[in-house]
């Protein structure tokens, strides 16, 4: 007796998930190139955390194993702290200077 979640996920699912978490940190990558905000490198860089997580998951299930499972957790709670002090550098960048644009930061060294 099969599970249908376990079939779909070995079987033709697994393109299917392969495809998203390619798909997820494809576009992660190319907001953190092309986009020069702080606001959405922050969130290219979620998103490929999240792609990640997605593969770690997938993996682990494929081959019975839960460690995957357990370091996605921890990577959740190190990108929720990550998102905490992103943001708040965020906030205190556009108080100083009155923009977040990456490019306005450069002149900034010193």
């Amino acid at each position: 007796m099969s599970n249908p979640l376990t079939d779909f996920i070995l079987g033709a699912g697994g393109f299917f998930t392969l495809s998203i978490i390619i798909l997820l940190f494809a576009i992660g990558s190319i907001t953190f190139i092309f986009r020069r905000t702080l606001l959405h490198m922050l969130m290219a860089v979620e998103l490929m955390l999240n792609a990640v997580n997605l593969s770690l998951i997938y993996f682990s299930r494929l081959h019975q194993n839960h460690d995957g499972q357990i370091l996605s957790l921890m990577i959740f709670v190190v990108a929720a702290c990550e998102v905490a002090l992103g943001i708040a550098i965020i906030v205190q960048l556009f108080k100083r200077t009155g923009t977040i644009s990456v490019d306005a930061y450069t002149t900034e060294r010193g």
